[in-house]
């Protein structure tokens, strides 16, 4: 038996809904990212794997979120060899 398929109506309602969703957030409205310390951030779970990179790359005293952290190594790794 072959599987049932929504309405056409109801197909092009689920796909607004779905575009809703992905839209992303209106300036202004998005939750501050919380800061950490280089210490935080070599210490934390998230990037036990990585803390030689995140010691060499941030600065002590400094403040980074996740993403600037995480942005950092990327740029890093991205870089060429002389």
């Amino acid at each position: 038996m072959p599987a049932k398929t929504k309405p056409l109506e109801k197909q092009e309602e689920t796909k607004k809904e779905e575009a809703e969703l992905e839209k992303p957030e209106a300036a202004g409205t998005r939750k501050p990212e919380n800061l950490f310390s280089k210490e935080q951030l070599i210490h934390s779970e998230r990037f036990r794997d990585r803390r030689d990179l995140l010691e060499a790359l941030l600065l002590s005293g400094g403040q980074y979120t996740i993403r600037q952290a995480e942005q950092m190594m990327a740029d890093y790794r991205k870089g060429k060899v002389k």
